[in-house]
């Protein structure tokens, strides 16, 4: 009987977003990020195959050929044999919370754990860089500072609690949302916050952490959906620091107060888009199915 593994894929969300310029060889945008995972995931299966087919499905949402687990598979293919990859998404498609990412992180982690890959000489981080900028941080999850396109990753230990709502918008094309950076920013940079303040406030587990979350998209994101500027007024006029994730659109509120995260999200309960969210630990979880 042919092997068979489930994994957890878990959000992320950018506590924090600077552009800093953009790599002058690939011509994509260079970042200096806060990200943190969250405990909404996808749900991915991978069961070996007799052959050396490989068959991505999703099982609820229409999503075509040119995916990101389908470009993880395809980048080990030479080392694997074939598998058949079904994906169920929990984490809102569109929203800035990594879910393509996380599809990519947790299709490497399955063929890895099925083919032991290092040993088959595959590099696993530039592998992982090379199927997105995000998927090496999804594939270790937890809180990291990344830098440039996302190959350099400092961990950093979290000693604050935060407690999260979202809300949920039109779904935002990162693309479009980095292009119109581009025109807004004739410098191609763009840092709202300081990093460097952010760490050293999570790693001291003190509040003022929240002044430092901010992200250089919102704007060029808010062009493709004013609701998301909407939101974030909601969130705010609740009591919440909000902080726009990703490339949008989902706006996440944060607290640090139970009571006052409590209340906002009694008061927000049946809003279009609603999430509750919780800060998660790792990035890809896994358990055979049959091995």
């Amino acid at each position: 009987m042919n092997r068979k593994l489930r994994l957890r894929a878990f959000a992320k969300a950018n506590l924090s977003l600077n552009i800093v310029g953009k790599d002058a060889t690939t011509g994509l945008h260079e970042i200096d990020s806060v990200m943190m995972s969250l405990d909404k995931f996808d749900t991915v299966t991978v069961t070996e195959r007799d052959d050396d087919r490989i068959n991505v499905r999703f099982l609820n949402a229409d999503i075509g050929e040119d995916n990101t687990a389908l470009r993880a598979a395809l980048a080990v293919k030479e080392n694997i044999g074939g598998v058949d990859i079904e994906i169920e998404k929990g984490i809102p498609i569109g929203a800035g919370l990594g879910g393509s990412s996380a599809d990519g992180a947790a299709v490497l982690r399955a063929l890895d754990v099925l083919y032991k890959l290092p040993e088959r000489g595959v590099d696993m981080r530039k592998v992982a860089l090379s199927v997105g900028s995000d998927v090496p941080f999804m594939l270790s999850g937890g809180l990291a500072r990344v830098r440039g396109t996302g190959d350099d990753m400092f961990f950093i230990e979290n000693k604050l609690q935060l407690f999260i709502v979202g809300l949920m918008s039109d779904s935002v094309f990162t693309a479009r949302a980095y292009a119109d950076f581009d025109k807004l920013y004739a410098e191609r940079s763009y840092c709202p916050t300081d990093t460097d303040k952010l760490c050293a406030a999570l790693l001291d587990g003190e509040n003022s952490a929240l002044e430092f979350f901010d992200n250089a998209l919102y704007r060029p994101a808010v062009m493709q959906s004013s609701a998301i500027e909407r939101n974030a007024s909601l969130l705010r006029s609740h009591g919440a620091v909000t902080c726009m994730t990703g490339s949008g659109g989902m706006v996440l509120g944060y607290f640090t107060d139970l009571e006052k995260f409590a209340a906002c999200a009694h008061a927000l309960r049946s809003a279009d888009g609603f999430c509750v969210f919780a800060p998660a630990k790792t990035g890809v979880l896994h358990e055979w199915l049959n091995k």
